[in-house]
């Protein structure tokens, strides 16, 4: 059993997870319960800040001003006499906790002194203990004169040693709080942040956590501000320069991992986020970047193991809930993926990427009119959501309102998003043309890259090709069934087939994929 004593009435019982001020329980919260056992584990070292975040808060970035707090707090329950502070913070070190830690004796060792008493003790063995007390007591004597004679003498001296301390400069670091940075969605704020953080760098101490958060801005602009190139491009080069900068830290790989699925290169997102894994295996953020890589791939089964990890350690992350509403999604558990995303959007009903979610979510149970509605919300905060006018798109053509939806269709397919092609083969599909279409650009044997050079074979009117692709895209791990839904896909392939085997061979395959998701369904129900 592994209990400590800390301080002189203070009990940690790890086995228990339970604190104890003489032989009443204290109640902590979960943080500062995971701060004391860092601090006590690894007492009377400081603990530093990296080690402190990894432990506590798993890899989660947060701001300097919130470890302060917890801290804070910590020491509210721990401290004992006012003029002793029990964690004391090393400048630019990290903290240290400052009572004494013992671990107390096992249990296993109390019963053996049980059951072997301890023999009588002999005359010469009493004499020898009275010798020790008297000698023990005249060293204790000696310790204290000494200690009164060396504060009086150097009492003259210490007021001007404080005095000295008080009015030097502080250390002070140049290292940027990037924290407020996290989560902007409006454009005006982004490009002020950008603007903040690329004229920092120069003077910055902590350049891999700027460069991270310049990734992710210029990502975020990418994606919910018209899919431009360019913004790809710089989030792409500031996750390398991240990575660069510090390979041994998980936030550059993670902030890489979430551009390389914008870029449609899903096998290398997983790459990037299992190294994350590897440098901080609590990281949830990491384990759900995995997770959404293995997702967009079309391994479902590797997407629920991972994000059943994050889950595990942070279930009420709002980045975990979504990703594992999406897997869900792509298992046919429909009314779990609906809690996820009914909660999510009720903390943050203006945050466009749950819209989305849930708008998808409407579109694979078939409830199209919701599905417009919401994106509608989606499209009046973020016009050049293109990700949202492509399933806008399908929302009206699931309708029959091909006309509306082939304004979106366009837009898409003019854009630089990694879903132009996409919306290029379904809009040329409408009115039976080719329009240049450009070759298969994702990567490897993935279900997006046989599902595109399906449609491709749709465009050239050969109907038989697209089935076969088509359904080697299902057994790939294609599980958008809003898409083989669509009317403008039956339509064309209605009017090219010679028989109607092909129609029934079409209908097959919706089938087969809906039986394939049945099985992907999790056996047991999963803990929310």
């Amino acid at each position: 059993m592994s209990v400590y004593k800390v301080g002189e009435n203070l009990t940690l019982n790890l086995d228990e997870r339970k604190l104890f001020k003489g032989s009443t329980e204290v109640s902590l919260p979960e943080l500062s319960y995971r701060l004391l056992v860092c601090l006590v584990e690894r007492a009377p070292s400081v603990v530093s800040h990296n080690i402190i975040l990894d432990y506590v808060w798993q890899g989660k970035i947060v701001s300097e001003d919130t470890v302060k707090k917890r801290v804070s707090r910590l020491r509210e329950v721990l401290a004992v006499e006012k003029e002793q502070d029990p964690i004391i913070a090393e400048r630019g070190q990290g903290y240290r906790l400052n009572l004494s830690v013992k671990l107390v004796e096992h249990t296993v060792s109390q019963l053996e002194e049980q059951q072997n008493p301890p023999k009588l003790a002999s005359p010469q063995f009493h004499f020898s203990i009275r010798h020790r007390v008297m000698l023990s007591g005249l060293v204790i004597f000696g310790m204290i004169a000494l200690g009164v004679f060396k504060q009086t003498e150097s009492s003259k001296i210490q007021q001007p040693v404080q005095a000295n301390i008080s009015l030097s400069p502080p250390d002070e670091s140049n290292e940027l709080d990037v924290s407020r940075f996290m989560g902007l969605q409006d454009s005006s704020k982004i490009d002020s942040a950008i603007s903040e953080l690329e004229n920092s760098i120069k003077h910055a101490s902590n350049k891999v956590a700027i460069f991270s958060i310049l990734s992710e801005l210029y990502l975020t602009k990418h994606k919910l501000y018209g899919a431009n190139q360019d913004d790809l491009i710089q989030a792409y080069q500031f996750a390398l320069k991240a990575v660069n900068a510090s390979n041994s830290q998980p936030w550059p790989y993670v902030a890489l991992g979430n551009v390389q699925i914008e870029q449609g290169k899903y096998k290398n997102a997983i790459e990037s986020s299992s190294k994350a894994i590897s440098l901080s295996p609590k990281w949830v953020n990491a384990h759900a970047v995995k997770s959404s890589a293995l997702n967009h791939r079309g391994d479902t089964s590797g997407a629920w193991q991972a994000i059943k990890i994050a889950h595990k350690i942070q279930p009420d992350n709002p980045l975990v809930q979504k990703i594992r509403a999406q897997v869900l999604l792509n298992k046919n558990m429909f009314s779990w993926s609906e809690r996820h995303l009914a909660s999510l959007i009720a903390s943050s009903p203006q945050d466009t990427s749950y819209l989305l979610a849930q708008a998808e979510y409407f579109l694979a149970t078939k409830q199209y009119e919701k599905a417009e509605k919401t994106l509608f919300e989606v499209l009046a905060l973020k016009p050049n959501f293109i990700e949202a006018h492509l399933l806008m798109a399908s929302a009206l053509e699931l309708q029959g309102k091909i006309d509306k939806s082939l304004i979106h269709f366009e837009r898409v397919a003019h854009s630089q998003s990694k879903h132009a092609q996409l919306a290029l083969l379904l809009a040329n599909l409408v009115d039976g043309n080719n329009k240049n279409v450009k070759g298969i650009t994702s990567e490897g044997d993935t279900y997006s890259n046989q599902f595109i050079a399906s449609l491709i074979a749709l465009n050239n009117k050969e109907p038989e090709q697209f089935i076969q692709l088509a359904e080697k895209a299902v057994q790939n791990g294609f599980s958008k069934e809003y898409l083989l839904d669509s009317n403008i896909i039956y339509t064309s392939l209605e009017q090219q087939v010679q028989s109607d085997k092909q129609l029934k061979d079409f209908q097959a395959l919706k089938t087969n994929l809906f039986n394939i998701k049945q099985t992907r369904r999790v056996k047991r129900v999963p803990i929310l």
